[in-house]
């Protein structure tokens, strides 16, 4: 039996869902978890490893954090113009991708720089810029996926009818180890957004950071954080078991070492006590193929642009990929950035939807018009 730390996840082989939530989304601070009957959806069982073609667009890099394993924050930047923004769409659509990770710091209102900027455009506020830019993603084809630090109900729920998912990284618990590398972040404050995203319906990528010298214990209990909102609001769609790597920007210099045992055992901890898939990023581990023999079933966003955190971490070309996958008996196949679980929920609105309809139309994504849940291993 799975889900030890709520609702059943898996039981004699077959997988209990919660029901959906009703299509009627009540205000933030009225919305309930949807613990209650389980309806049973088949687990199309096949070696599947999935992937996302996603290219990053960042908002800003000036950010309010400032932490030491950083890559990406730069001081006192700006914000991207729509005519810079409209070239990275072009060229993402030109080179086949599907999906547009749009990025920045953490509270980047806070800069006086990048608030001037955007009051200077019209904009009331940071989130009315960030929505402006994921209406063009998707008047190009293309789907979004925000990811831009904390944020409130208010602002998920706005941002939400324009993404075809969101995600805000937890990283790790242990808020007297998190002050000691990354003192300004407030991991309630993460936990709560998790939280809203769930009661918004808002299909939700988060993870944990790993290898800064953080215990074990911490792993598995920040682990444990996420399955318990998951279980409650069955919104995390995966986790990120994310392995620092230090890049040119970054003042941590050496990563605390991972073993293949520490690997097996935080991705069997998620296999055993959630439904919920585990991604690896592949330009972060070199080893993704023995991670894949471990039980993670996602490779994450795969980029033939920069990777904006990990700068020094290029991907591996697809073909290259699916080539070592399919040596060890799996096989490589695109997702979009909702997954199938929460398409089949419908967990999107019209202005994704619309997009949606013509992905679904080639033959990659032919499988998310099955009644069947395919990609999801008992």
């Amino acid at each position: 039996m799975r889900g030890s730390f709520g609702s059943l996840r898996m039981l004699h082989g077959e997988l209990v869902e919660p029901s959906p939530l009703p299509r009627t989304l009540p205000a933030c601070r009225q919305a309930r978890s949807h613990q209650g009957r389980g309806k049973k959806i088949e687990v199309f069982l096949e070696n599947i490893i999935t992937y996302s073609k996603s290219y990053t667009l960042v908002l800003t890099h000036s950010c309010a954090n400032q932490c030491l394993y950083c890559g990406f924050r730069k001081k006192d930047e700006g914000i991207i113009t729509f005519s810079d923004a409209e070239e990275i769409i072009k060229t993402a659509k030109e080179k086949g991708h599907w999906e547009i990770l749009v990025m920045s710091g953490e509270k980047p209102q806070k800069i006086r720089k990048v608030s001037s900027s955007f009051k200077n455009l019209g904009y009331k506020d940071f989130t009315s810029f960030a929505l402006d830019i994921c209406k063009l993603i998707l008047k190009n084809s293309l789907l979004p996926h925000t990811n831009i630090g904390v944020l409130s109900c208010e602002g998920l729920n706005r941002l939400k009818r324009y993404n075809a998912s969101m995600g805000i990284m937890l990283e790790n618990i242990n808020m007297r180890f998190g002050r000691t590398v990354h003192p300004q972040k407030n991991i309630n404050e993460r936990l709560r957004v998790i939280k809203d995203a769930g009661k918004l319906r808002i299909p939700f990528t988060t993870g944990i950071l790993i290898g800064l010298g953080e215990a074990r214990e911490d792993r598995r209990n920040s682990l444990k954080a996420i399955i318990e909102l998951h279980n409650k609001y069955n919104h995390i769609q995966e986790i990120i078991l994310q392995n620092f790597t230090p890049n040119r920007r970054s003042k941590i210099r050496i990563p605390d070492p991972i073993t293949a045992e520490d690997w097996q055992e935080l991705i069997r901890f998620v296999k055993d006590n959630s439904d919920i898939p585990v991604q690896i990023p592949q330009n972060l581990n070199q080893d993704y193929t023995r991670m894949i023999k471990f039980g993670a079933s996602d490779l994450g966003g795969i980029s033939e642009g920069e990777d904006h955190v990990n700068l020094d971490s290029r991907w591996v070309m697809i073909e290259e990929i699916s080539k070592n996958i399919e040596s060890s008996g799996h096989r490589l196949k695109g997702r979009l950035p909702i997954y199938k679980k929460y398409f089949n929920l419908g967990w999107y609105s019209e202005e994704v939807g619309n997009v949606i309809k013509k992905y679904l139309e080639m033959e990659e994504f032919a499988y998310y018009k099955s009644p069947q849940l395919p990609l999801t291993k008992g």
